[in-house]
């Protein structure tokens, strides 16, 4: 209760420190993305305002640091001028001394002796043919040191001790701020705020747990196997929990600080990057969400993607309906781009001025296939942000990541241009979609469930027909009883019109006056005769 309490003050203390609680609730309130309004990158006016955002979040640490690249990623919900100062995010700080780094290899401190007994005098490092402990980066959840192991060097990334309970409180105090959060962000209705912190949580956890980072690097290294110019290193399992990575040291410059290198190898860097990008994308659906100039290392070879804490899935139909998009703007086909633009954002033609909005897709197109050096991946929230469209969160990270594939592209070669790199990318899908090879698997894997189909088929025609004639039967008894209930009602009344005329006549026979006895007489023995002839009848 009192570490909340104090938590809270301190969020406070920083709020105030940078005026973010005016200038979150006047910003905002202006420009999130559902108001339709200033939709341009570079606001000078309120790029001082956004500093101030980001540096309250790195102060208030890991959890806030991790909130702010999050929404750098979600050109959909934040202003651009924030998208741009978020993604300059960075989460380095301070670093802390290896002896306290050092209770994450409690789980190593023991060992087999030859005797077989257990034994737990040694020092973890005697793994290690040597271990530097000052840290080469030191970020808000982790620090990576650099150590040699069986002759080899390696990087070995440990977990800050006690992060795991200072992020949980963290997120207590959001959850008990979402609706303080869509209040003061404006956020639209469109926008589900218990969604987006599940999804946040559920980073943050994958994060903490370095075994997850692990498996990402393994299913990396699987899908580029086949790939010489791509490098992704190589885990250690032996040495390695979930406070502890110990993976293959990635030599390298990253593509930032890149010198000294002729105008066609960067292209030829540039095309690597942006290939094998769009492999993760398209073709494996298991990308790098977090591909910026410090996790892409230059080789003499080709590349080497590092970090792999962040990464991002893609299911079937979102892949297909995102190949579909980039498909029809390759050939410049807008009725194919329409169609996958509307299945990706979820709305009917009839929720969109759909001339109005053809013309915007025209100019994407035209924009992707003819512009040189200019950034492209961002058109797609810009005419999200103008219609009021609810893009998938999913799509937004990875228009954010390619939105940094191709800053790193531009800054190897200024002419880069992503969808002329994308075109064998496309092929290669198209390719593998419509093999023999895949039909025949699809067939091979599905055979046994329409076997069964067929099997039942019969059975099924014999229940459908069944079943009409069930139905026909229950129709025609129905029919029946309505029919009887009718001719019930119908006799009913008949016997109540003759009662009534026999009353009448007897009452005239008898009390009648000049012809009117007469009457009645006639009257009555109709009567009688008419009840005789309906008994014989019913009977």
């Amino acid at each position: 209760m009192f570490k909340k309490l104090r938590r809270y003050i301190t969020i406070f203390r920083v709020f105030s420190k940078y005026n973010l609680f005016s200038l979150l609730y006047t910003e905002a309130n202006n420009y999130y993305v559902s108001s339709k309004r200033n939709p341009c990158v570079a606001d000078v006016k309120n790029q001082k305002n956004a500093e101030k955002l980001r540096m309250a979040l790195e102060e208030l640490g890991p959890t806030f640091v991790k909130l702010g690249q999050i929404l750098s990623k979600r050109p959909d919900i934040v202003p651009p001028v924030y998208v741009e100062e978020l993604s300059g995010l960075q989460d380095n700080v301070r670093s802390i001394d290896f002896e306290q780094m050092k209770i994450a290899f409690d789980g190593f401190q023991c060992r087999i002796d030859e005797s077989g007994e257990q034994v737990s005098d040694f020092d973890v490092l005697d793994v290690f043919d040597s271990f530097n402990k000052v840290p080469i980066a030191s970020a808000s959840i982790a620090q990576v040191y650099e150590a040699q192991l069986d002759g080899k060097k390696v990087a070995v990334k440990i977990t800050r001790p006690n992060i795991i309970d200072t992020i949980n409180l963290d997120l207590d105090i959001l959850d008990d701020m979402k609706p303080l959060m869509v209040k003061v962000l404006g956020l639209g209705s469109n926008f589900d705020i218990d969604a987006f912190l599940f999804e946040f949580r559920d980073l943050l956890n994958r994060e903490i747990d370095l075994r997850n980072e692990a498996r990402n690097l393994k299913r990396f290294r699987d899908n580029f196997e086949d790939v010489k110019e791509v490098h992704v290193p190589q885990v250690y399992d032996e040495y390695s929990n979930e406070s502890v990575l110990i993976m293959e040291y990635m030599e390298g410059v990253p593509v930032k600080k890149v010198s000294r290198i002729s105008v066609e190898k960067r292209k030829w860097y540039a095309k690597i990057i942006s290939q094998s990008y769009l492999k993760q994308v398209y073709l494996d659906g298991f990308y790098h969400a977090d591909p910026h100039s410090s996790n892409i290392l230059i080789q003499e070879d080709g590349i080497a993607y590092i970090d792999f804490g962040a990464v991002g899935t893609i299911d079937d139909e979102l892949r297909r309906n995102m190949l579909n998009l980039f498909y029809g703007i390759y050939k410049k086909k807008i009725d194919i781009v329409f169609d996958a633009f509307l299945k990706i954002s979820g709305v009917y033609r009839e929720d969109i001025n759909v001339r109005r909005f053809r013309i915007d897709l025209d100019d994407i197109i035209s924009k992707q296939n003819y512009s040189v050096g200019e950034r492209q991946s961002d058109n797609y929230a810009t005419l999200g942000l103008r219609y009021n469209l609810s893009l998938p969160s999913e799509f937004s990270t990875l228009e954010r990541a390619l939105i940094l594939i191709e800053a790193n592209c531009f800054e190897l070669d200024p002419k880069f241009n992503l969808l002329e790199n994308a075109k064998d990318i496309i092929n290669q899908v198209l390719l593998k979609r419509y093999s023999p090879f895949e039909a025949a698997e699809y067939l091979q894997l599905e055979g046994d469930r329409y076997l069964d189909i067929v099997k039942d088929l019969p059975q099924g025609i014999n229940d459908v027909i069944e079943t009409i004639r069930g139905y026909r039967i229950e129709r025609f008894e129905q029919k029946s009883k309505e029919i009887k209930r009718y001719r019930t009602v119908d006799t009913a009344l008949k016997y109540i019109f003759l009662i009534a005329i026999l009353i009448s006549s007897a009452y005239l026979a008898v009390n009648g006056e000049g012809y009117l006895p007469t009457m009645g007489v006639v009257g009555f023995s109709s009567s009688i005769v008419l009840f005789g002839i309906m008994f014989f009848r019913s009977s």
